[in-house]
């Protein structure tokens, strides 16, 4: 073996479910309110536009903040005594006003939920051209961390900026479009695509369009192939409250939001129970199908909300070793374990876990001479 080949790499995560050794987790810490903009409709909550039109860019709920902030600091540490290496984002003052050319937005948003902003393909660190204009700098809490990996070895690929001009929002361009934004240029949630080694799935939802699909598509190495699927959800914004990949052929789905596929033809699948979140608890930003955000340490363990027992009875029945941690405070906020997590390094190479059809056979040259 070349000493070459010893060398570790600085980012190296292929898949949703090999062992994990580091991980970027996010914080809530001086997060505010967004900035209403229309496209926000289709996915958030009904209260919600009446609150974000209310107090865009002012300071999320201070004592429900609070509590999530110390979820997600009991969260690191227990994937610390799982044995990852945890880091975490630079603060950032999300309450600073800023603007374009086109627009203005009176704040930001937080650095809670980095698998929004970024992906890791292999060894490559892929920045989102996100669509919600309060998101244009969330990045700059993770250019520290990025900026770092870089001078490791990884590689760094940010997608174009987008201008997120009125021409992206469907009521200013096509008008009978079934998403909140068109084609006018490239955008994507990260959080809206999968990792299955050398197959990534996406689905196209209320903040990611074909033009930022066919992006990363030519983006990604030509051995890793993209794949679109059809989702039963309406308000899709994020594809990890609809599939879950938790090992290899074994997957968690929603009940409802999921449609079979052929790509999935060997997988066991597992429909998550419903959700045990009390009714009267506040989401911002999300439905209470956020309970099935789990995040895989390896193909036998998984980290499962502590009030999920539902789900953690049925994960536990399927063979997984569940690892529960109070997370409902930081649900409100719009994301759970998968959300609020970025995987950097997962022990393991880029495998074939989906199904595709075999190639057509080449017809046989033959060798018999023409005729003259």
């Amino acid at each position: 073996m070349s000493a070459k080949s010893t060398i570790k790499a600085a980012v190296n995560s292929h898949t949703e479910w090999d062992p994990l050794e580091e991980v970027v987790v996010g914080t809530l810490a001086n997060g505010v309110f967004p900035t209403w903009q229309d496209s926000m409709a289709e996915t958030m909550p009904t209260g919600s536009r009446r609150i974000f039109q209310k107090s865009g860019g002012k300071p999320l709920p201070k004592d429900h903040l609070r509590r999530a902030e110390e979820e997600l600091e009991c969260f690191a540490e227990t994937l610390r005594s799982e044995g990852v290496k945890v880091v975490r984002p630079d603060p950032l003052d999300h309450q600073t006003p800023f603007s374009t050319p086109a627009w203005k937005s009176a704040g930001g948003l937080y650095a809670a939920m980095p698998r929004d902003l970024l992906m890791v393909v292999g060894d490559t660190i892929i920045e989102s051209p996100m669509s919600w204009r309060c998101r244009y700098h969330e990045v700059d809490a993770y250019r520290s961390l990025i900026k770092a990996y870089f001078l490791q070895g990884a590689r760094w690929c940010p997608a174009p900026k987008p201008q997120l001009t009125d021409r992206l929002w469907s009521s200013n361009g096509e008008s009978n479009s079934e998403w909140a934004i068109t084609e006018f240029e490239p955008v994507f949630d990260a959080a809206d695509f999968m990792r299955f080694g050398q197959d990534i799935v996406v689905q196209r939802s209320h903040v990611t369009n074909a033009f930022g699909i066919e992006w990363l598509r030519r983006a990604v190495s030509p051995e890793v192939t993209v794949t679109e699927i059809d989702v039963n959800d309406p308000h899709a914004m994020h594809i990890d409250a609809t599939i879950a990949p938790l090992a290899p052929r074994k997957m968690l789905v929603h009940p409802e939001r999921f449609k079979m596929n052929p790509l999935f033809a060997e997988w066991d699948i597992i429909e998550a129970p419903r959700p045990m979140l009390p009714t009267h608890w506040p989401m911002y930003f999300c439905s209470p199908w956020v309970s099935m955000n789990v995040l895989s340490l390896n193909p036998e363990t998984v980290v499962v909300e502590s009030h999920e027992k539902p789900l953690i009875e049925a994960l536990t029945k399927n063979g997984f070793r569940c690892v529960p941690v109070d997370f409902q405070h930081v649900y409100s906020f719009g994301g759970s374990f998968h959300c609020t997590t970025l995987d950097v390094v997962r022990s393991g190479g880029s495998g074939k876990y989906l199904w595709s059809p075999p190639a057509p056979r080449k017809p046989k040259r033959s060798t018999t001479a023409l005729a003259g």
